[in-house]
């Protein structure tokens, strides 16, 4: 019998979305020397040649002017004017329109929202704040009906020195994690079922982390041996430092992770998908990568290609660039058709997940007793649950389990007593990647 399984590259857009990033011209100079070793006295003639590669050796020198180039890496959005200038283009129907999949969809974004918190230093003028920029956003997509976009999850770890501008590995040094998705449960009952790491850096309790609440994952930066090479040569990320996917698939495919490690393929009921960058100095999405995906969707397996940009950068020039790209390797698959995606609908499409009804919670609170029950199986081991104290705290904890789906909690002088609090909150997803939350205000 014919196959007549179309042929799909499901092209995902995912912004780390993190608002507006200043970097000054010391800064520039300082991280060439973090990165590359160079020591050069900051200047704005300095930093003409380096773009031209003067004195650079020749090793590093495409990697040098690269980092310097002011439509590349320097090319920031340093404040909220710049950020929104930028949206209020790539937003518009006219713009999205303007790279049509061939099915008549417009392009589409997946907002991978990070809050700035933890930090005592701020030296590239951060937006800080829980909400600072969910609130913007969805303001912004509200504004232009950006109905087929996606709102996910992006998370920072935060650094021992709480610095802003610096990178972590884990998720245990704080408990910020916590605090934002409690947050995000209770003051706007939103909980998130896709995921990226910041930095691109998943450790062990990252990955037992996510194991628990998010079924999808998009971290994995595996690459071929030439293009960590490469990597290696910069010595802030060299050598598997922050983001390291170097032991994961170099192809388009999805798979579960190992549960000592995230980079195998293994048991774990979490599915984690292959995200390559496109404003970036490391990890960049290129033809040959774009041809991977063609290949393999012309050989009858459901690809998901996802891109990963910042909103920090001016996107319009990349995206233009890359959809260029993806029409001129289209020529060589022509069975193969593109369809712009968000991430969750990808994931849904490529493993074929049946449609479900979200979860529904029966919650009872019998005097300081709370019951939890939910009419069907959800992810992980139990409902995130938080609440909200009147003098503003918000805590995350464990519930206590009977079986089945069946959980309680008491509230007392051991815990807590119910007279302090403010709001309740319980959240869910399920293997489809519905999202259910619940939300009592006492």
């Amino acid at each position: 019998m014919k196959n007549t399984q179309e042929k799909i590259v499901y092209l995902v857009n995912c912004v780390d979305t993190e608002g507006p990033l200043y970097e000054s011209l010391t800064a520039t100079f300082e991280q060439l020397k973090i990165v590359f070793g160079l020591e050069i006295t900051p200047s704005k003639i300095n930093l003409e040649k380096l773009r031209r590669g003067e004195g650079v050796p020749l090793a590093i020198r495409a990697l040098v002017t690269d980092f310097v180039s002011p439509l590349g890496r320097l090319n920031y959005n340093s404040n909220w004017a710049e950020v929104d200038k930028m949206l209020d283009d790539i937003l518009s129907s006219r713009w999205r329109d303007a790279h049509l999949d061939d099915f008549g969809g417009g392009c589409i974004f997946n907002w991978f929202i990070v809050d700035h918190v933890g930090y005592i230093n701020n030296p590239r003028k951060r937006a800080l704040g829980y909400h600072t920029i969910f609130e913007h956003y969805r303001e912004k997509l509200k504004k232009f009906s950006c109905n087929r976009d996606e709102v996910h999850w992006h998370f920072h770890p935060v650094p021992f020195y709480r610095q802003c501008n610096k990178s972590s590995n884990n998720f245990s040094y704080t408990n910020e994690h916590l605090q934002v998705l409690s947050r995000r449960v209770i003051d706007y009952q939103w909980f998130p079922c896709a995921f990226r790491p910041g930095f691109h850096c998943e450790r062990p309790d990252i990955n037992l982390f996510l194991e628990q609440w998010i079924p999808f994952d998009f971290g994995n930066q595996g690459m071929d041996k030439e293009s960590n090479r490469k990597t290696d040569l910069q010595h802030d990320v060299g050598i598997g430092r922050y983001g390291d996917w170097r032991r994961a698939t170099a192809e388009w495919e999805v798979y579960h992770p190992d549960f000592y490690d995230y980079q195998k393929k293994g048991t774990m009921r979490r599915f984690i998908a292959r995200c390559l960058n496109a404003q970036s100095r490391i990890r960049q999405i290129n033809r040959h990568e774009v041809e991977k995906a063609f290949n393999r969707a012309d050989s009858n397996l459901k690809t998901i290609m996802a891109i990963a940009i910042h909103d920090e950068r001016d996107q319009r020039k990349h995206l233009d660039d890359i959809y260029k790209l993806i029409r001129d390797v289209q020529k060589q698959y022509p069975q193969v058709k593109i369809k712009n995606s968000g991430a969750v609908m990808a994931m849904r499409e490529v493993l074929g997940l049946k449609p479900e009804k979200p979860v529904k919670f029966e919650v009872r609170l019998r005097g300081n007793l709370l019951e939890v029950k939910t009419d069907k199986a959800c992810w992980g081991p139990q409902p995130f649950f938080c609440f909200k104290t009147k003098d503003k705290k918000y805590i995350h904890e464990n519930l206590d389990y009977h079986g089945g789906r069946h959980w309680s909690y008491v509230f007392d002088e051991d815990t807590i007593c119910l007279n302090r609090l403010e709001a309740i909150g319980l959240a869910t997803n399920d293997s489809y990647g519905n999202s259910s939350v619940w939300r009592m205000i006492l």
